[in-house]
């Protein structure tokens, strides 16, 4: 049976064959929203007790670098409206094997709660929602929601990386601005992640490093790699370049803060730093858009169309021949 026809077949429940079966629906519908919507997941005694769900509102709303994280469920059901013409077409062969990995889900999640852990939480949840895929729907749907669900593990908050990535970024944010600076014929020195010249003298500190804009370029790399390209290492290369944008458009920012210091001063700089951050997904933006243009751009069709032969002249007299021909 097709999705389609299955979603079209839903009726009320005439037996109790098929009261039974929404009962049961209805049970699982209400463990997932104890499990992740109630469930306390971290706890400080006497101070807060909170659920997964709160945990990750909570990052998204209070910490800046996953700021895009409500954006990130909308993006994938708009994934899913995208591919709902193929997705209703496709056929329903529930696996028995799907409870396998239903299972895993339901360990990770014991263990996640036990060691208050909330990101292994919120990380069982993207497990269960495979098996689930798999154990009611079938290999075929879980071929249309793969990305999608997929894509869910992005909205998990991964703060511990700030240490282990902010600041190498951060040094290299200031060395590369630095060196490009130099090349400008701006003389600047640079001294662990500032940038010091003779009218002005600032720090590449973490907002500026790339972190904050590293997270939302790779949810929307991703997006737009999976939507604009069609082969896989096609959507990996451009998903990856993530890591490149991210540099490039806050080196655009560092630099053009310096220019500023340097015609205006250091005031007019630091009062530009404050409205500039648009700069940074402005120029990643383009140049992501213009990667994606570069990977679709028919250089075989085009090379192709250089190397065929001109097609071999008509000699003058059969022309001749052919104008004269009776009509």
């Amino acid at each position: 049976m097709e999705l389609g026809a299955a979603i079209r077949a839903v009726r009320w429940p005439a037996s109790w064959q098929d009261w039974l079966r929404w009962v049961l629906g209805a049970a699982v519908v209400g463990l997932i929203y104890y499990a992740y919507w109630v469930q306390v997941v971290e706890a400080a005694e006497g101070v807060y007790a909170i659920s997964c769900y709160q945990w990750l509102t909570g990052h998204w709303h209070n910490v800046s670098n996953y700021s895009h994280g409500p954006l990130i469920p909308l993006i994938a059901i708009g994934i899913v409206w995208m591919k709902g013409r193929g997705l209703l077409r496709a056929r329903l062969e529930p696996m028995l094997s799907g409870a396998w990995v239903l299972f895993a889900a339901m360990l990770i999640y014991y263990f996640g709660v036990k060691a208050m852990q909330p990101r292994l939480v919120v990380f069982s949840f993207v497990i269960l929602l495979y098996g689930l895929v798999l154990t009611l729907a079938g290999r075929e749907v879980m071929r249309y929601l793969f990305f999608p669900i997929t894509f869910l593990l992005l909205m998990i908050p991964l703060n511990f990386l700030d240490e282990h990535i902010g600041f190498p970024l951060q040094l290299l944010m200031a060395k590369v601005s630095a060196g490009f600076l130099n090349w400008l014929g701006i003389e600047t020195v640079r001294v662990g992640t500032s940038i010091r010249s003779a009218v002005f003298d600032f720090d590449v500190a973490n907002p500026c490093s790339g972190i904050r804009s590293l997270m939302a370029l790779t949810t929307v790399t991703a997006a737009f790699a999976y939507v604009t390209q069609t082969k896989q290492w096609k959507r990996w290369v451009l998903f990856l370049s993530a890591i490149p944008l991210a540099v490039l458009g806050n080196m655009a920012r560092v630099v053009g803060i310096a220019l500023i210091g340097q015609v205006y001063g250091q005031g007019p700089a630091m009062r530009a730093h404050d409205y500039s951050g648009f700069i940074v997904f402005g120029v990643a933006l383009i140049a992501m858009v213009g990667i994606g243009f570069l990977l679709n751009f028919p250089y075989r069709r085009i090379l192709e169309s250089w190397l065929r032969p001109l097609p071999a002249p008509v000699p003058a007299s059969e022309t001749g021949m052919a104008g004269n021909s009776p009509s």
